[in-house]
């Protein structure tokens, strides 16, 4: 007969380092797909790095174009986003100096204020230099899709306003008292 260390019609349990692994297995696996179908569903909704204003929202537009259409003016503006790099670093570098200088012990606001500048002069050079770049992707763009960008930067514009009204109405609710004499003053 064979030699059975388990009863007959129980069955065999793992080990508990199998089904610990097997755990961290589908605890990383969950993580994986969570994090692709995360980037998934968000890729393309990312604000567009030129700026806040209808250009910025014209680049915003281009990327949500058909697949060739869209690298078609990928492709054609290449050596201008190339131009925008290193006038985009500058920026990104005067950002992150604001941000030390902010949290930088003692409080020094006569550097806050310069470096404030910095970062608004290059902001400034940023948005001139992402002209270029705007006019390439208008005049590529077809009429119908012009067309198409003016009812999409409406509905996105309406969007923006919604979410603005809502801050709005949520910073008056937690706001200060309203028998606070100060606060009812500072709104006047």
């Amino acid at each position: 007969m064979s030699d059975q260390s388990a009863a007959p019609g129980r069955a065999r349990r793992a080990p508990g380092w199998l089904l610990a692994i097997l755990v961290a297995s589908l605890l990383l696996n969950g993580l994986i797909a969570g994090a692709v179908g995360a980037r998934w569903w968000t890729f393309g909704s990312a604000t567009p790095w030129p700026g806040s204003s209808v250009n910025a929202h014209l680049v915003g537009y281009a990327v949500t174009l058909p697949g060739e259409r869209r690298r078609e003016i990928w492709r054609a503006t290449e050596t201008l986003r190339d131009e925008m790099r290193p006038i985009r670093k500058v920026m990104q570098d005067a950002r992150d100096d604001v941000r030390a200088v902010l949290v930088a012990t003692p409080f020094d606001p006569q550097r806050f204020e310069a470096a404030q500048k910095r970062l608004f002069d290059a902001e400034q050079t940023t948005r001139l230099a992402t002209l270029k770049l705007i006019q390439a992707i208008a005049q590529r763009l077809t009429p119908q899709e012009r067309a198409a960008f003016a009812e999409w930067e409406k509905n996105d514009r309406s969007r923006r306003q919604a979410f603005w009204r809502k801050m709005r109405e949520d910073n008056k609710s937690t706001g200060p008292s309203s028998d606070d004499p100060k606060a009812s003053e500072a709104r006047k």
